[in-house]
């Protein structure tokens, strides 16, 4: 998720700029406005209904980072393949917002299965891992996919940068495969949170 987050922070205003042709001043503004307001909706009726699933089941805060994965796909395709930059803006929108919904709970499933001791670290893990492989991959393999997916025009090479933003989709089903591991193995790790921190 962080990866795809990364990425598409990284390379939407560049695309809609040379794909959709829309000014770099509504890009600023829009885009801006687009991922506050989304960022923040998204984590926290993420986070409500994570501490609501949560009450009623151990890993119940894995459902909505599987949200967080999945339903930004439809968004993710029709945003970057319509040439309409209203249709462009609204389901940035929404990419957004459902994949920030899952960050809240990824944050607090961190938190559940340490001690209180040892939260500033699995803390500092969660975004130091998240970072480091959202920032360092997300937006490099973006451009190398378009890069390899590009064309020769006039003698210089043009990326195919609508290619490499939606090869980001790909990485669903490893992130649900992980994740439909995490729900099974989550209620175990909570439970032996203290005989885990002994060893």
């Amino acid at each position: 998720m962080s990866l795809v987050a990364w990425a598409l922070g990284f390379w939407s205003a560049p695309y809609a700029e040379t794909v959709l042709q829309l000014p770099k001043q509504q890009l600023a503004f829009v885009l801006g406005a687009n991922g506050a307001v989304a960022g923040f909706l998204g984590v926290i009726i993420g986070g409500r209904v994570a501490d609501a699933l949560r009450a009623r089941n151990p890993a119940g805060r894995i459902w909505v980072i599987m949200f967080g994965v999945v339903a930004p796909i439809v968004p993710i395709w029709i945003g970057y393949t319509t040439d309409s930059g209203t249709l462009f803006y609204v389901m940035n929108f929404l990419a957004g917002m459902f994949g920030a919904a899952a960050l809240g709970a990824a944050a607090a499933t961190t938190q559940d299965l340490v001690l209180p001791r040892m939260r500033g670290t699995a803390t500092a893990a969660f975004f130091l891992g998240t970072t480091l492989v959202g920032l360092a991959f997300g937006p490099y393999m973006t451009g190398q996919i378009s890069d390899l997916a590009g064309t020769i025009v006039d003698g210089k090479p043009v990326g195919d940068l609508r290619t490499g933003i939606l090869s980001l989709i790909g990485v669903a089903p490893l992130a649900l495969a992980l994740l439909i591991h995490a729900y099974r193995a989550v209620p175990r790790a909570e439970a032996t949170i203290e005989e885990r921190a002994r060893v």
